[in-house]
């Protein structure tokens, strides 16, 4: 038997992030107009005004976590992944975007498999 190797491609005219933002100071929390505010000037540092016109929309904000669910073109993805990564400091306090899950369907970011297979090992123990 040949082995066929299947590659699957995304056609989605969207992908989804869900993307946290954490200062070194736990205090500190952003509504969510500032949070698109912090997203913007990331994509500005690295990309420039090419970079800020980048569209994408925040689909969910927790404020309490400062966590996001975002819908970007797949076709920007890269280049709004690569900014969040890179960007550090806003307004003189140090920071960091984490990526925690990305896919080309919505549905996909309901469920965090890490987060069910802990619960699951709980379980069994």
């Amino acid at each position: 038997m040949a082995f066929e190797r299947l590659v699957s491609k995304n056609l989605s005219k969207y992908t989804y992030l869900k993307v946290q933002l954490e200062f070194e100071d736990s205090q500190t929390y952003v509504e969510e107009v500032r949070f698109k505010a912090v997203i913007l000037k990331a994509l500005k540092q690295l990309h420039g005004d090419s970079g800020a016109a980048i569209p994408f929309d925040i689909l969910r904000y927790n404020k309490r976590k400062m966590e996001a669910i975002l819908r970007v073109q797949s076709s920007c993805l890269v280049k709004l992944w690569s900014a969040l990564t890179l960007f550090g400091e806003y307004a003189e306090l140090v920071c960091a975007f984490r990526v925690h899950q990305v896919s080309g369907h919505l549905m996909a970011l309901a469920v965090d498999s890490r987060q069910d297979m802990h619960l699951v090992l709980q379980s069994n123990t």
